[in-house]
């Protein structure tokens, strides 16, 4: 092999890992400066922890993405989800267990929902699951009366979100679990194949054959089944609910689903990318306020981070029509 080969076999194993490496550096380096508070398994495990529910989150942003849809409702789903929830617990005494299904049961109807409208409608997406997104929000502060819900949570639902498995916190666990599944089902099934090939050219996909109109809808359907999810362990995490925290979780969320596409490849979005992303921004962010730094760097981290990752799918797709 010549030095020239060798170089772009290193280059491309770095590129492909780059993720990793990322969340390496930056662990390292943070560790550096705060060994003491930073380097330490409570904040190894609050980080994980803390940002479990973004992760499902950003998986639930995952399918409808290789789809080559946006769904924009994600983020209030989470809010309504996480409100009723706690509501149906705290105020009606349901069980925790026939809630968190309802509660499911409510993310898979708005993903029904968003499916028929955007593949049998043929809306735009975007401003369609934006709308519904609203709508959902509205749903949300009714319910609520647009005030965070408090109360007596059982002990049993409560550990589920605050536990730990061999060590390792409960909502990591959940998360690993849903990024495995989804990994395999895109990537050793027809189904997968398929979701893949709607998102690079859908008229073609129908000319072949594909049922797009019913992948598309099972694709918003299942994110909104995880962002329901999502809002579910944020209830057992917190042992509360705020209805207005939609829009907090939106912009990082797909931040980390961009982020995590950006070394895969134009459209490539994935699992695991998705999730090793979430833990790049938060294990940076987390850092950063360790060190002192405002409230709102958040902000600028994850809006930065969503900038880079769509700058680099870009590069990466010019560079693959220069190539061919």
């Amino acid at each position: 092999m010549s030095s020239t080969q060798s170089r772009a076999s290193v280059g491309k194993f770095v590129w492909s890992n780059s993720l990793f490496l990322m969340l390496f550096a930056i662990v390292a380096l943070f560790s550096f400066l705060l060994p003491h508070s930073y380097f330490s398994p409570t904040n190894a495990q609050m980080i994980s922890s803390s940002n479990a529910v973004l992760a499902l989150l950003a998986l639930a942003a995952v399918l409808p993405l290789i789809g080559g849809q946006f769904d924009m409702s994600i983020g209030f789903t989470l809010a309504l989800s996480q409100s009723l929830c706690a509501g149906l617990i705290i105020h009606h005494g349901m069980n925790p267990l026939a809630a968190g299904a309802l509660v499911v049961l409510c993310g898979i109807v708005i993903g029904l929902i968003n499916g028929f409208l955007v593949a049998r409608a043929g809306l735009n997406a975007f401003i369609t699951t934006l709308a519904t997104g609203i709508v959902v929000q509205g749903f949300a502060q009714l319910y609520t009366g647009g005030t965070s819900l408090f109360g007596r949570i059982p002990e049993g639902f409560l550990l589920l979100g605050r536990g730990k498995f061999l060590g390792v916190p409960m909502p990591l666990v959940y998360v690993l679990v849903v990024a495995t599944v989804m990994w395999a089902a895109l990537r050793y099934t027809d189904w997968g194949r398929k979701c893949y090939a709607i998102g690079g050219n859908a008229k073609a996909a129908k000319l072949i054959g594909i049922p797009v109109d019913r992948i598309t809808i099972q694709m918003f359907v299942i994110g909104g089944a995880l962002a329901a999810l999502a809002g579910v362990l944020s209830t057992s995490i917190l042992g509360s609910a705020n209805p207005n925290i939609g829009l907090n979780y939106l912009l990082p969320a797909f931040a980390a689903v961009f982020l995590g596409a950006a070394t895969a490849g134009p459209g490539r979005f994935n699992a695991w990318g998705t999730v090793v992303a979430v833990y790049v921004l938060a294990a940076g962010i987390s850092g950063l306020q360790q060190l002192g730094a405002a409230f709102y760097v958040e902000q600028f981290f994850n809006g930065g981070a969503l900038l880079l990752a769509v700058a680099l799918a870009r590069w990466i797709a010019i560079r693959a029509r220069v190539g061919s």
